[in-house]
This record gives structure tokens, C-alpha cells and sequence, in this order.
């Protein structure tokens, strides 16, 4: 390891503490290179190259001109430093697949108690349009996402957020990874959106839950028709 580099690493450390310590809110303005540098007693040359690497992890963004802030908390910079070892497998697709299906099955009975009505509304709305397209033969995929972020969205968590942002474009760079096949069109999709609505509004837990299993069985099954664990054997 080069000589700057504990330094460097001090340097992050401290900027981080910064943050925390001060609270700085997501959009708050850093101070002036020079007066930072000073602040947390490390060179700019340690601090630069500090910043550098808190904005590649999404900690902190510079805006032309105007300087560095504090970045708003998103789990982009993770997928866009995804090791290929992971993105290259089709193992990695239905691994992100069971943990998407726990967290969002896990949180049925949240969403059931929560009397998110215009939420429910609205996926029920997107159902709908969802099984207008199929009738006609469309892609309904960004239906789909839309579907389960608005799901979520009345829950207030903004962890869950990211997470569901996580799990759709996780998925599809892993998708691309693969070679960018796609899964076959789901012949029921909006009739499968929408008995987890039906559930939901009822107010039955249980169904709710089964009912987005339901939704992952069926994805899964998709998933193993594109026999994606072939990917490592030799041509």
C-alpha cells in the first residue's frame, strides 16, 4: 500500500464523522475545500482525494461551481460497482429474485394495515392497464415496476424505497449481464397484480401474502425458462 494511502483513508473517516456530527441534511453545502481541510486536520491533497472516492460511493456529489453536498442516500453507486463475478451468473438473478420476494411478502401485512388508499387505488389502476396491454399484445414491464414502487410508497419508509429501487435495477443489470434476454410476457400479469390488490383491500393478510408468492413462483419459473446457469459452460 502507497504511503497516502491511511491518510486518505483518515481523511474519508473524518469526512464522514463530519456529516454525521454536524447532521448535514441530504443537499447541505460542504464547507470551502480549504476551510474543510483545516477542519478535519488533514492535508487538501488527502481531503481531494477523499471526496473523489465519497463521490464515487454516492456520499457526497460536487456541482460545478458551486461545490461539494451532501448526496441524497441511494444504492445506485452499489449497482454500479457490481463485481462481475455476481453480475455474470444467472445464480445472482434468482438470488436477488428469493430476497426481493422476502422483503416484499414480508410486507403485506404492513401495507394491509397501513389504509393506503390511494396507493391501492392506483395499483389497481395500473393492474388494469396492465391486462389492457396484454390484450393487445404490448410490453407492460415499466407497468409492472411502477406497480410495486407505488406499493410500497405510502408506507413512509424511506429504506423500503431504496430497496425496491435496489431490487429493479439490480435486476436488470443483471439481466444485461446474462446477455440481456428477457424473460417471456407473463399471459396473466395484471390479473396477478391484481388479485394482490383485491387481497389487500380486503384486508386479509394472509391472502395478501400468498398472493405475492404467487407472483414470484410465477417469475421464477420465467426466470428458469431462460436456463440461465448455462452461461459458464464452454461453447
Amino acid at each position: 500500500m502507497r504511503s497516502g494511502g491511511p491518510i486518505y483513508l483518515a481523511a474519508q473517516r473524518r469526512l464522514r464523522d463530519y456529516i454525521r456530527e454536524h447532521d448535514l441534511p441530504a443537499g447541505a453545502r460542504l464547507p470551502s475545500e480549504a476551510d474543510l481541510a483545516a477542519e478535519l486536520g488533514v492535508s487538501r491533497l488527502s481531503l481531494r482525494e477523499a471526496t473523489r472516492s465519497l463521490q464515487t460511493l454516492g456520499v457526497i456529489e460536487a456541482r460545478h461551481g458551486n461545490g461539494l453536498f451532501v448526496s441524497e442516500f441511494s444504492f445506485k453507486p452499489i449497482i454500479e460497482q457490481l463485481p462481475y463475478g455476481l453480475a455474470g451468473t444467472g445464480t445472482a438473478v434468482v438470488e436477488v429474485l428469493t430476497a426481493r420476494e422476502a422483503m416484499e411478502a414480508g410486507l403485506m401485512p404492513a401495507v394491509a394495515r397501513a389504509g393506503l388508499d390511494a396507493e391501492l387505488q392506483r395499483c389497481a389502476d395500473i393492474a388494469r392497464e396492465m391486462t389492457e396491454r396484454d390484450e393487445r399484445g404490448e410490453d407492460s414491464r415499466e407497468l409492472d415496476e411502477e406497480f410495486h414502487r407505488t406499493l410500497y410508497s405510502g408506507l413512509g419508509n424511506p429504506l423500503v424505497d431504496n430497496l425496491i429501487d435496489l431490487f429493479w435495477r439490480l435486476f436488470g443489470e443483471l439481466s444485461r449481464e446474462v446477455g440481456g434476454r428477457m424473460l417471456a410476457p407473463a399471459p396473466n400479469r395484471g390479473l396477478v397484480h391484481a388479485r394482490i390488490i383485491d387481497a389487500l383491500t380486503a384486508g386479509d393478510e394472509l391472502l395478501a401474502v400468498q398472493r405475492m408468492r404467487e407472483h414470484f413462483d410465477d417469475l421464477r419459473k420465467r426466470v428458469a425458462a431462460l436456463d440461465l446457469t448455462d452461461d459458464r459452460r464452454e461453447p
